[in-house]
C-alpha cells in the first residue's frame, strides 16, 4: 500500500475521532424503548373552523393587552405524545414526545419539545397586522373543554379558543390533532368590526427557548437551531451567525421551524408556501420563528382565515417523507449524503426482516463484502506480484540510489512489463472508505437508531460500546489480516501496518457501537475471504 494514501488514510480517521471524543458529548446508556408509529400522515382537506361547532362569541368580554387572567390548562393526549395548551393567548405549553426518552433506563424522561421563555412566552402567539401590528400574546381566550384524549379507535379531535380584543375584533384559533401522526393543524379566523377593516395578515410565532448548558448550538456534528426550506434548498442557521440578530426568507418558503439532531419542531402552511419566515434572536437565550401569512375572504363574510400545518416530532425519515412539503430534506449527511440515505433505507428494510438494527448492519456488511469481492481479489493478486518483484525493485535501488528520477523510471518499466499496480493494494480500502464515512454519519445522526438495541451488553448502537469489547476485537481482527496480508518487504511500511490495529483501537473506543461492528465483521469476512484467495492463488 502506498504510504501516502495510508497516511491520508490515518489522518482522517483521526481527525474523525477527535472530533467524535471532544465535540460529541456521551451518551447515557438505557433500555430501549418502542419507536413512534411510521404510517402515512394525511393534511386535513376540509377547514378546521368547519370540523367543530361554531360558537357565539358576541358575549366574550375583550380583554386590553397584559390584564391579568386566571389561566386554564387544556391537556390534549394522543398515543403518540401529550400536549399542553393554555387559555393565555392560546398558546402551547408542552408537547412531549411519549416514544421518546432523553436517556435510558428508568430515569429516562419523554422528550420534551416545548421550552418557554423566562418572561412567558410559548410558541403560537399571534401577531394580527393592520396599519402596524398589534400582538395578540397575553390576550385571555376562552376555551370550553378540559381535555382532549385521543386513542387509536377515536382518530380525530379538536381543541376550540375563542378571544376578543380591546378594540372588538373576534379570535378564533383551532387545532385539530390525529391519533396516528405527529401532524397538528391550525386554524386561525378574525372577525373584527364592521367599522373596522379586515387586517392584511397575521404572523403565528414558535418560541424556542436557548439551553446553553444542555445543547452545543455551534457543534459540528449534528445541527441544532431554526431552519427552513426555502429557495430551493435547507437553510440552517447558526445561532451565533444570524446577521444583525434575524434573517428573512421571501421566496418559495415550504416549512420553518426549529431542529435539533433527532427532533424538528416545524409549521407547514396549506397552500404553495409562506409568503415569508423570519429567523429572529431577541436575546442571547431566544429565537422566533414568525411565519407571515396573508389572510383569507372567508365564505361567511366579514371574517379573515388562515391555516397551518405545524409538525413536532422526531426526525424519521419515512414520517417526514409521508408528510410532503420537502419536510424530508432535514435529514441532510452532508457530502455523504448521496450514499448515507440508501444505506439508511436498506438498513431499514433489513431491520423489517431482522427486527434489531445490529442484525440488519451486519447483513449489510455481508452484502457489500461480496460487491466488493472481485476487486478485493484483484488488489491482492497485484499485493502478491509486488511482493515478487521484491528482488528486482530491491536490485533497482542499490544500482540507482543516486538518482532518483532514473529510479522512478525504471521502477515503472518493470511494473509496466509484470502488468503490476503499486497502488492496487489500496484500492480496496479507498472504496469502501466513503462508505465508512457514510456509515458514521448515519449511526452517529439517524433517530432510527438512536437507543437501538443490539445484544448482551450493546443496548444503543449510536453510542460507544461501554465496555470497550467490540473495539478490542475490532482490533484484534484488524491484526490478523495485516499478518495475513502480502507485504513488499519495506521495514518501515511493514511497522506502519502493523501499528495500525494499535491506532485503530483506539480511535474506534469513542465511535458508535453500530459502527465498530460493521468494520469488526467486515475484518472477520475479511479473513475468510483471504484463506479462500490463498487457496485459490496457491
Amino acid at each position: 500500500m502506498d504510504r501516502r494514501v495510508l497516511w491520508a488514510v490515518v489522518l482522517s480517521l483521526l481527525v474523525l475521532y477527535l472530533f467524535d471524543a471532544y465535540f460529541v458529548p456521551p451518551k447515557k446508556q438505557q433500555p430501549p424503548k418502542k419507536a413512534g408509529e411510521t404510517g402515512e400522515i394525511p393534511m386535513p382537506e376540509k377547514k378546521v373552523g368547519e370540523v367543530l361547532e361554531e360558537k357565539n362569541l358576541d358575549s366574550f368580554p375583550s380583554t386590553s393587552h397584559g390584564v391579568f387572567m386566571p389561566e386554564k390548562e387544556i391537556k390534549v393526549e394522543t398515543p403518540l405524545y401529550s400536549a399542553v395548551f393554555s387559555s393565555r393567548g392560546g398558546t402551547l405549553k408542552r408537547w412531549s414526545l411519549k416514544n421518546y426518552f432523553d436517556q435510558l433506563g428508568k430515569k429516562g424522561k419523554p422528550i420534551e419539545m416545548v421550552a418557554g421563555t423566562k418572561d412567558g412566552r410559548y410558541p403560537f402567539g399571534l401577531t394580527l397586522v393592520w396599519e402596524k401590528e398589534t400582538e395578540l400574546l397575553n390576550i385571555p381566550f376562552e376555551c370550553e373543554q378540559n381535555s382532549l384524549n385521543l386513542t387509536e379507535d377515536r382518530g380525530k379531535g379538536g381543541v376550540v379558543f375563542l378571544g376578543k380584543t380591546s378594540d372588538g375584533t373576534l379570535i378564533k384559533k383551532t387545532f385539530v390533532f390525529s391519533a396516528a401522526n405527529y401532524l397538528m393543524e391550525i386554524t386561525v379566523e378574525v372577525t373584527p368590526l364592521p367599522t373596522r377593516s379586515l387586517p392584511e395578515g397575521a404572523v403565528i410565532t414558535w418560541v424556542q427557548q436557548l439551553d446553553y448548558k444542555k445543547q452545543d448550538y455551534d457543534s459540528s456534528l449534528g445541527f441544532i437551531g431554526p431552519a427552513a426550506f426555502a429557495e430551493g434548498k435547507l437553510n440552517e442557521i447558526k445561532i451565533k451567525k444570524l446577521k444583525e440578530g434575524y434573517q428573512t426568507f421571501s421566496q418559495g418558503v415550504r416549512w420553518a421551524g426549529f431542529e435539533d439532531k433527532y427532533f424538528l419542531a416545524a409549521f407547514l402552511p396549506n397552500n404553495q408556501g409562506l409568503l415569508s419566515a423570519e429567523i429572529v434572536k431577541t436575546d442571547k437565550e431566544t429565537v422566533l420563528i414568525n411565519c407571515f401569512e396573508k389572510l383569507k375572504p372567508s365564505t361567511q363574510g366579514g371574517r379573515d382565515f388562515f391555516s397551518y400545518g405545524f409538525y413536532c416530532g422526531p426526525k424519521d425519515i419515512d414520517i417526514l417523507s409521508s408528510v410532503g412539503r420537502n419536510l424530508e430534506k432535514v435529514i441532510d449527511f452532508g457530502m455523504f449524503d448521496v450514499i448515507a440515505k440508501p444505506l439508511l433505507y436498506i438498513l431499514k428494510y433489513f431491520n423489517k426482516f431482522t427486527h434489531n438494527y445490529g442484525w440488519a448492519i451486519i447483513l449489510l456488511t455481508i452484502i457489500l463484502k461480496v460487491i466488493f469481492f472481485p476487486l478485493t481479489h484483484k488488489s491482492y493478486k497485484s499485493m502478491k506480484s509486488l511482493k515478487d518483484l521484491q528482488p528486482q525493485l530491491t536490485a533497482l535501488k542499490k544500482k540507482y540510489g543516486n538518482d532518483r528520477e532514473q529510479l522512478n523510471k525504471e521502477m515503472l518499466n518493470l511494473y509496466r512489463t509484470y502488468k503490476v499496480n503499486p497502488l492496487g493494494g489500496c484500492l480496496p480500502l479507498l472504496v469502501q472508505f466513503p462508505i465508512f464515512l457514510a456509515f458514521y454519519w448515519v449511526l452517529l445522526g439517524s433517530i432510527e437508531l438512536r437507543h437501538a438495541p443490539f445484544i448482551l451488553w450493546i443496548n444503543d448502537l449510536s453510542a460507544y460500546d461501554p465496555y470497550y469489547i467490540t473495539p478490542v476485537l475490532m482490533g484484534a481482527s484488524m491484526f490478523i489480516t495485516q499478518k495475513m496480508t502480502p507485504t513488499t518487504g519495506d521495514p518501515t511500511q511493514a511497522k506502519m501496518m502493523l501499528a495500525m490495529p494499535i491506532v485503530f483501537t483506539f480511535m474506534f473506543l469513542k465511535f458508535p457501537s453500530g459502527l465498530v461492528i460493521y468494520w469488526l465483521v467486515n475484518n472477520i469476512l475479511q479473513i475468510f475471504q483471504q484463506l479462500y484467495i490463498d487457496k485459490r492463488v496457491s
